[in-house]
């Protein structure tokens, strides 16, 4: 579920109860990979004005997976897997590759 948002601004109110949070929670700073990761790999949540909470069904897409899901398609060539040529072969390998990183996680 994605819902919208206005005003990405942050009001003087705002920014008084963060300051308190964080000198009530430093631990909390550590934690600001996540907004640095936010702002370069999902960008486009805030430039929609959208806030994503449906993570339980799905997850947004970073722009690397896009990025590299897109130069895969566009130098690669992939056919259907149960042929027998060089373009069958290397789907059969993207989807032993998949089928091991999937493994090796558990």
């Amino acid at each position: 579920m994605a819902t919208s948002h206005k005003g990405s601004q942050a009001s003087p109110h705002l920014k008084s109860a963060l300051a308190e949070f964080l000198q009530a929670h430093p631990a909390f700073q550590t934690t600001s990979f996540i907004d640095d990761l936010r702002k370069h790999e999902f960008s486009r949540l805030d430039e929609q004005g959208h806030i994503y909470l449906d993570y339980t069904g799905g997850g947004p897409y970073a722009d690397l997976q896009i990025r590299e899901h897109t130069d895969m398609l566009k130098y690669g060539v992939f056919s259907n897997p149960h042929s027998t040529n060089p373009t069958s072969e290397a789907t059969t390998e993207l989807i032993e590759r998949a089928r091991s990183y999937i493994l090796d996680y558990f």
